[in-house]
């Protein structure tokens, strides 16, 4: 089944996605890697307001916190991932 893909600033708190592409210029590629945001990378909006910058974690032990700029979040496409964990998601959260 084919996803659609959206911008990571649109993923809601406590949801997490996989990164699908970057659809910035070479340096915000080369920005974003070195931070370790690639593409197949999982990532979990911790805090999204709506404005201002994002509290993300990357990974799947959820112990990298970064804040990242809604302008670069705009340009960061993901596809949202289904919890399949009986109800928890065991993404970056504690037992």
């Amino acid at each position: 089944m084919w996803e659609k893909s959206f911008p990571l600033s649109f993923l809601p708190p406590g949801e997490k996605a996989k990164v699908e592409d970057i659809t910035g210029g070479l340096t915000l590629r080369r920005r974003l890697t070195e931070l370790g945001i690639i593409r197949g990378k999982h990532i979990q909006v911790i805090r999204n307001d709506n404005f201002g910058p994002l509290i993300i974690t990357i990974g799947d032990s959820g112990d990298c916190r970064l804040a990242i700029g809604r302008g670069m979040a705009q340009k960061i496409m993901v596809i949202k991932e289904e919890n399949k964990t009986n109800g928890r998601s065991g993404f970056g959260q504690d037992a």
